[in-house]
């Protein structure tokens, strides 16, 4: 069980003081999965944005390869990041690779995980 210092409301005081700090826009997008990932002690925490020509880009990440930040894409409906963005409604999977709609992005370096 999590202490109360590392709690969803701790977390979100931390996002909410990190939104007022003058950051670059990438370095404030790469420390909020860096925290998120750090609090909810998760190995990989990445933040995709839906374009309007309905690509998700990955514009941001902590544990997967920094290099294919930018570069990785997937559709709307696409991968479990795809199919996430298109039904929004969470996912909770205990093996991600075994699902139907996973789809690996070798530039990811996700294959460790």
């Amino acid at each position: 069980m999590r202490d109360q210092a590392s709690g969803p409301r701790v977390l979100l005081k931390r996002l909410r003081e990190l939104m007022q700090e003058p950051l670059e826009p990438q370095e404030r997008l790469d420390r909020i999965v860096r925290d998120i990932a750090s609090n909810m002690v998760a190995e990989v925490c990445s933040l995709y944005v839906l374009r309007a020509d309905s690509v998700l880009e990955l514009y941001a990440t902590e544990g997967l390869n920094p290099n294919a930040v930018h570069l990785a894409q997937l559709r709307l409906g696409q991968g479990l990041v795809g199919t996430i963005a298109a039904s929004a409604r969470p996912l909770n999977l205990s093996n991600a690779q075994e699902h139907p709609a996973f789809a690996y992005l070798p530039e990811t370096g996700e294959e460790i995980y």
